[in-house]
């Protein structure tokens, strides 16, 4: 398993604040958001790509 933080690569700040952590277990994708001290929301990528794709197309209709 690796965990690794994306960041926000677009701030002026001298270190990119964390918006979340990517998290590969194999074949499997997550997106993991610390909420507070002990507690994790953590999604599927394959949620993420599904909504995002699907934002996408309905933009290209209009």
């Amino acid at each position: 398993m690796i965990k690794q933080p994306i960041r926000d690569l677009s701030t002026s700040k001298p270190v990119p604040p964390r918006f979340c952590d990517v998290v590969v277990d194999g074949d499997k994708v997550y997106l993991e958001q610390k909420i507070s001290k002990n507690k994790y929301v953590t999604i599927h990528w394959d949620d993420i790509v599904h909504q995002v794709e699907s934002v996408i197309e309905r933009s290209k209709v209009r």
